[in-house]
């Protein structure tokens, strides 16, 4: 992989639209991490989701997640954010957690073959926390 290589940084261009298609886009009232992996929140997770989701999930190559947090507690580590959400997505994990919101299931497992690009972000807010979460399907490679 060298830097040099278009066809790399294409990739991780999620806006655009020839490659990618953004099939969800949400926020939720607060900043989410895996500190406890309670199967609660996950299903507030796919929850919140549902409504974005298109009803018809298209093929994807691959699934892509751009994520924005705002924190305002002293300590915050944004790199457990990623494991909570992209586990709520898994289909493996739905099942484990007896998800009664099996259309909130995109790929089979949360390993590198169905989850290729994690983009996150965050800053911190005197005012509010929160988290966006964008869901985009790989559509062409």
């Amino acid at each position: 992989m060298r830097a040099g290589n278009s066809q790399f940084f294409r990739m991780w261009n999620l806006n655009d639209e020839t490659s990618y298609r953004c099939i969800a886009s949400f926020e939720l009232p607060w900043p989410g991490t895996h500190g406890s992996m309670h199967p609660e929140k996950r299903e507030r997770i796919r929850k919140a989701a549902i409504r974005p989701l298109p009803e018809r999930i298209p093929q994807a190559q691959w699934w892509a997640f751009r994520i924005f947090v705002r924190n305002r507690h002293a300590r915050f580590d944004i790199e457990n954010v990623l494991k909570l959400i992209v586990d709520s997505f898994c289909v493996k994990m739905i099942e484990k957690d007896h998800s009664d919101l099996k259309v909130a299931g995109l790929f089979q497992d949360d390993t590198l073959d169905y989850v290729k690009v994690l983009q996150i972000a965050g800053e911190r807010s005197s005012e509010t926390d929160a988290t966006k979460i964008e869901i985009f399907a790989r559509i062409d490679a």
